[in-house]
């Protein structure tokens, strides 16, 4: 790290410290890697050995957490999803193949969730096709059964009775009729013009009209929001946001809950699924007796643990190189696995008649920040100059910096004087002044610390808003912050499988499209022509739909509808004995097939 930058930090964090009271812990944003790839375009890569052993039953695995958990049923709460150890009690449509990742034969690696639409595979569906655009042919799967916990009313209810092709389609229905749900709020016009027909006993056809790009998303299998629940559950508790009223097919169940301290989970004897691959093939999942879930908010405590062996994994800690170096000294058979951080980005209103809704201003922006010393001399060269709106692994979407053209590839590199002459062609050759708003926390404080440096020197004069993060989540969801620029992980995206058909994060009304692009829908034309394509392609011609949508954020990046940091690497960390496991971060692509090694644990401890 360059003395300049170093000083620059302690400086303006120091003024930053002053700006608001009280700062909470360090803001984790949900990291993506590909353990058997290079991170960096020619970055180091993380070796992954397939697990030779046979796996055992038994033991209990320990994960941590930073917040309390307040969302346990995603039909029963207004605009969010079920939390983290929901995801192993319920269940969804669609899942993945786990044979094409790292223990079967490493296609893929489900770091950042389906890399495309290749990796798509049944769940509770056993098996589905899509015939045409916004028709999903279900064939449900039989001989899955729901949790029967003895001791909780609704479990009782079921009784663990078979899961039916009814409770499939009661639940798509419950979803779309119930107001304030996630996927009715997000996207209404896909939900409120879904249909489910019973065209078998065990088949459903699911029709969605309107917005089908983002069927995936919204109800089979991506953002986590639409599970199957039993139809008699829906009728007298599908309102209840009770952990003990929680009742699903997963490989888990809930057994107890203390507030702000831990969750905990037991094996579900009579899980459906069987392991498909490797020196456990045929064997009945999940291998854990149960899943303590431990609330710790403090990360040097959560660091703590896993130094220790107290906790097996961190739902919520990517570690940067100096922590990791740290851990990694005092416990060398860590394992892991590199990452790539969501890069923190300014956005703003560009349709408003204010400075950032000039393209020249906004590519000024970009150029005034030095990205190549936050690369090289702030992060040591351990980060992406590039990661959004496409991230590097998925490939059919992605194209590297060196085969943009030429003001992109000048946009993510430093040219103050140009900066100052497109300011001065914009009409603002002495600068201007701007608010920008953020939530409190390390990544966005350090970030903001980089950009008023640089944007100083060519004229552009910014205040920081600091907000705590329950105020921020309103100015973010409300897209109240009005002429000011925000400043967060949340626009742009990544490319990931389940947003990028539907050009969320540059296209009308949605949460994510911070900066207002192609609102309302038909404003910016490239945009809107581009989700055309997609709409005509998707689902019956992923390639097609892929080729426009990598062609459109080349146009997104030289338009710079987003002001973007550089992505810096980051280590998820395990401890040895968690077998069967490659660095996912979301549970349901990896937790059912996992175990615990005991004999090597108690060796280690």
């Amino acid at each position: 790290m360059t003395k300049k930058i170093l000083l620059l930090l302690v400086s303006c964090l120091m003024v930053l410290s002053l700006v608001i009271a009280s700062c909470g812990d360090k803001e984790e944003t949900p990291a993506t890697e590909k353990p058997t790839t290079d991170v960096g375009e020619t970055g180091p890569s993380t070796e992954v050995t397939v697990d030779p052993d046979k796996p055992k039953y038994g033991g209990t695995l320990v994960m941590l957490t930073s917040q309390d958990l307040l969302y346990w049923n995603p039909g029963a709460v207004v605009g969010q999803g079920a939390e983290a150890p929901a995801s192993l009690a319920y269940e969804q449509i669609l899942g993945i193949d786990f044979t094409k990742g790292p223990a079967g034969t490493g296609e893929t690696n489900y770091i950042g969730g389906v890399e495309d639409y290749r990796y798509l595979a049944g769940n509770l569906a056993e098996s589905f096709e899509t015939p045409e655009v916004g028709v999903w042919v279900l064939n449900i799967r039989q001989g899955v059964h729901f949790a029967n916990h003895p001791d909780q009313a609704a479990s009782k209810l079921v009784g663990g009775r078979e899961m039916t092709a009814e409770d499939v389609a009661c639940s798509l229905e419950y979803m779309r009729d119930t107001p304030g749900t996630s996927s009715s709020l997000y996207e209404p016009g896909l939900m409120q013009n879904m249909t489910v027909e019973r065209t078998g006993e065990w088949q459903l056809t699911v029709r969605t009209p309107e917005a089908p790009t983002t069927g995936y998303l919204w109800m089979m299998g991506g953002g986590g929001v639409q599970y199957v629940w039993p139809k008699e559950f829906l009728e007298q508790y599908g309102a209840s946001n009770n952990w003990y009223d929680v009742v699903g097919t997963g490989p888990y169940m809930f057994d107890d809950y203390v507030p702000n301290s831990a969750a905990k989970l037991i094996r579900n004897p009579n899980y459906w699924a069987k392991n498909p691959i490797g020196p456990g093939k045929g064997d009945q999942l999940p291998y854990p007796d149960a899943v303590n879930y431990q609330i710790v908010p403090d990360e040097s405590t959560r660091l703590a643990a896993l130094r220790t062996g107290q906790a097996d994994w961190s739902f919520v800690d990517t570690l940067v190189k100096e922590k990791f170096d740290t851990i990694q000294k005092s416990n060398p058979e860590i394992k892991y696995a590199l990452t790539i951080k969501d890069p923190q980005q300014v956005a703003g209103d560009v349709a408003l008649d204010t400075p950032f809704g000039d393209v020249k201003v906004r590519q000024a922006m970009m150029l005034a920040i030095n990205h190549p010393e936050i690369v090289n001399d702030f992060y040591e060269g351990q980060a992406e100059y590039l990661d959004s709106p496409a991230r590097k692994w998925y490939k059919s979407i992605y194209t590297p910096l060196e085969e943009q053209n030429e003001t992109v590839q000048a946009l993510y590199g430093y040219d103050p004087e140009r900066a100052k002459e497109l300011l001065t062609e914009a009409g603002y050759p002495d600068g201007f002044k701007v608010r920008m708003q953020m939530p409190v926390g390390n990544d966005t404080e350090e970030a903001f610390a980089m950009i008023q440096n640089y944007w100083g020197a060519v004229g552009i004069d910014v205040e920081p808003l600091i907000l705590e993060p329950s105020v921020f989540s309103g100015v973010w969801a409300g897209h109240t912050y009005g002429e000011d620029l925000i400043l967060c992980a949340y626009p742009g995206g990544t490319g990931a499988l389940f947003v990028r058909y539907s050009m969320g994060y540059y296209r009308g009304p949605n949460l994510f499209n911070l900066s207002n692009v192609n609102n309302p829908p038909g404003t910016d034309p490239v945009i809107e022509h581009a989700y055309e394509v997609q709409c005509a392609n998707v689902m019956v011609n992923y390639p097609e739909a892929d080729a426009i949508t990598k062609e459109t954020w080349k146009y997104v990046l030289e338009q710079a509808f987003t002001i973007q940091m550089p992505a810096p690497w980051t280590y998820r960390v395990w401890q040895p004995w968690l077998r069967n496991y490659y660095g996912a971060s979301d549970m349901k692509f990896w937790l059912k097939w996992a175990w615990i090694d005991e004999d090597l644990k108690a060796s280690l401890n």
